[in-house]
């Protein structure tokens, strides 16, 4: 089941903002809670590219380069406000590059548009609670399913063959009146 869609990328931010929960509750001790938070940060971006695919085989490549990328980012960064932005640039930039083939102007406003949006919603829920961490990142990934709603977040193949919009209405004009009897 494909999760590129707005309603289900929604289910897939309330769940991934519900998982931090036992996730810290479990790890937390073990690891610290600002490294258990860092894992499952790089964890839930290398994932979400992952689901957000449109096919298995452009998720997994991009899923393991954002992971590979995301962890180099965690080492590299000292604060959570840093990783954040780091994560949400990968997200962005392996949705645009990787997933969707999309290199135009108007692309780059969108993802600038959806990682800002998302990271400042973000940082007005964001507390020093357990709950305000999971609106967080709830509130994150919700402003990224909006991506699926904006027009033209579809697949585009290299080389595929534009077709004539009024051919196609006439084709498919001749193929009702074929089915009819005259």
């Amino acid at each position: 089941m494909g999760w590129n869609t707005f309603g289900r990328s929604a289910v897939f931010a309330a769940l991934a903002g519900c998982a931090v929960a036992p996730w810290l509750l479990i790890a937390g001790p073990l690891l610290g809670v600002r490294w258990a938070l860092t894992f499952y940060l790089v964890a839930l971006t290398a994932g979400s590219v992952l689901v957000f695919a449109p096919s298995l085989r452009r998720g997994l490549g991009a899923c393991a380069a954002v992971a590979v990328l995301g962890g180099g980012v965690a080492v590299a960064t000292r604060t959570l406000p840093e990783l954040a932005l780091s994560l949400a640039v990968l997200l962005a930039t392996a949705r645009a590059v990787f997933l969707y083939r999309r290199r135009s102007a108007r692309a780059v406003a969108l993802e600038v548009a959806l990682i800002g949006g998302g990271l400042l919603l973000a940082r007005f829920l964001a507390g020093p609670s357990l709950v305000s961490t999971m609106l967080a990142l709830w509130g994150f990934l919700l402003v990224q399913s909006f991506f699926f709603v904006v027009p033209g977040a579809r697949v585009r193949e290299r080389g595929a063959p534009q077709r004539d919009p009024f051919d196609a209405a006439r084709e498919r004009a001749r193929a009702l009146l074929d089915g009819l009897p005259v």
